[in-house]
């Protein structure tokens, strides 16, 4: 019966510190390159790197070398290849400090409600600072990207990350309550928000703002309900987790005949949910 030929990543293969000044080749991440031309072989064999050295570098002036000048060549190569190494990697660190800057940036524009153009007026002030405490670095400053679409994209990736970890802890809850409030905002529409807090298997506790929906036209206890089914969507959450919902005292959401609380219990019949108003008006009268 004719046996398997093993195969080459199964042989376990070193490389020997000899093919270095032998034939002019290191190891790179995992990966034999030769000094001479940047290519790579893959197998970790002498014949294989005694190869490519014969027949690409044959009628060079490293064959003609003898063993004390190839190691003094070699060591002389491997220092300018550790030179490019540290550069590109200090030109990489440069750039995520960089990214990471204009995020904590856009954060904080966002946070306090600012213009996504001052981005810019914080940039410009950003880098005077810098010609006095370190003019050194302004080169740093300077890669720092704080124009109105970069701003943008950045608050967007940051709500996209804080979305989806809201949807991920909330597939861990045990029991949540939502809090509501309808409202109409300057230009006279009314607006929804919608509170989550929740509590998984290890009692640990996260509230946030979950989703704020646009109310165009009436602003009934069933279009109350409908955004509010369309926020759920958003939490990707069982309503058989909510165990409280609490409203404003407003008919809309309080009316026994057609307000939230009534719709609610009639799409969910049964359910153990409490529902509470005018928490904020009792918490400030205690």
């Amino acid at each position: 019966m004719a046996t398997k030929k093993p195969k080459v990543n199964s042989e376990c293969r070193a490389f020997n510190d000899e093919w270095t000044w032998k034939y002019f080749f290191t190891v790179v991440k995992d990966k034999q390159v030769c000094l001479i031309c940047n290519e790579a072989v893959a197998v970790f064999k002498d014949y294989n790197i005694s190869r490519h050295f014969t027949s690409k570098h044959k009628n060079s002036n490293y064959e003609a070398m003898s063993e004390y000048e190839r190691k003094q060549n070699v060591e002389s190569v491997c220092k300018n290849l550790s030179g490019r190494q540290y550069f590109l990697k200090k030109v990489n660190t440069i750039q995520e400090a960089a990214t990471h800057a204009s995020y904590i940036v856009a954060y904080n524009i966002a946070k306090n409600n600012k213009a996504l153009s001052d981005g810019l007026f914080v940039k410009q002030y950003m880098l005077q600072v810098c010609d006095v405490l370190c003019p050194g670095k302004k080169n740093n400053f300077q890669t720092v990207s704080l124009t109105r679409k970069m701003v943008t994209s950045r608050i967007e990736a940051i709500d996209k990350n804080l979305t989806s970890q809201l949807e991920s802890k909330n597939g861990q809850f045990k029991f949540c309550s939502i809090a509501m409030d309808e409202s109409t905002d300057i230009n006279d529409t009314a607006q929804l928000v919608l509170f989550v807090r929740g509590v998984d298997k290890n009692f640990e506790i996260t509230e946030e703002l979950a989703c704020k929906r646009s109310l165009k036209g009436a602003t009934k206890g069933c279009d109350i309900f409908r955004e509010f089914q369309e926020g759920l969507l958003t939490l990707k959450g069982p309503i058989t987790n909510i165990c409280n919902i609490t409203t404003d005292g407003a008919p809309n959401m309080t009316g026994k005949k057609s307000g939230f609380l009534e719709v609610f219990n009639q799409n969910y019949p049964g359910n153990n949910v409490v529902f509470l108003h005018c928490v904020i008006h009792q918490d400030a009268l205690c």
